[in-house]
């Protein structure tokens, strides 16, 4: 595993255990020297992409993640990069240690659906974010990682 990606995702862990029982004081940085770039969602976009758009409290807090996280982020790490999914660029993921994806980019090609000519039965090949040669270390939160990781051979979404 990339050390960066093994760094970043027990700091991870480990803040989500420890953030409750603390009491913000002072700043603490986790680690200074790890760059971060966190994708998330754009908060006025007119599309939120949650399960259950007709409940106005889940739309709210839906539309609070991107801020939530990166206060948080900016709270453990120094050098923290905040983007919405729309505006992410795979060459982004170059410049920082880790990229966290909480929202997913804009697709390189679209979910194709059609029928087998031969048995009539439903084909579907899923929409790819990233490109198969992406090497970069990266989180993926929540539905996301399926999403994401689907195209790429990943069996997130076996769980």
């Amino acid at each position: 595993m990339n050390s960066n990606l093994f760094r970043a995702a027990t700091m991870l862990l480990a803040l989500a255990a420890w953030l409750p029982a603390q009491q913000p004081r002072t700043v603490h940085r986790t680690d200074p020297s790890l760059r971060v770039l966190f994708v998330g969602h754009d908060p006025v976009a007119p599309k939120i992409a949650s399960y259950d758009k007709g409940d106005p409290r889940k739309q709210a807090l839906f539309r609070e993640r991107t801020a939530a996280w990166e206060s948080l982020l900016r709270y453990h790490f120094q050098n923290v990069t905040v983007v919405h999914g729309t505006d992410y660029k795979v060459e982004m993921s170059d410049a920082v240690d880790v990229t966290v994806f909480d929202a997913v980019p804009t697709a390189l090609t679209e979910a194709v659906r059609g029928k087998d000519p031969k048995t009539g039965k439903p084909t579907y090949k899923a929409a790819t974010y990233l490109p198969k040669s992406f090497d970069r270390p990266a989180l993926m939160i929540s539905n996301v990682s399926s999403r994401i990781g689907e195209p790429l051979g990943s069996k997130l979404d076996w769980l």
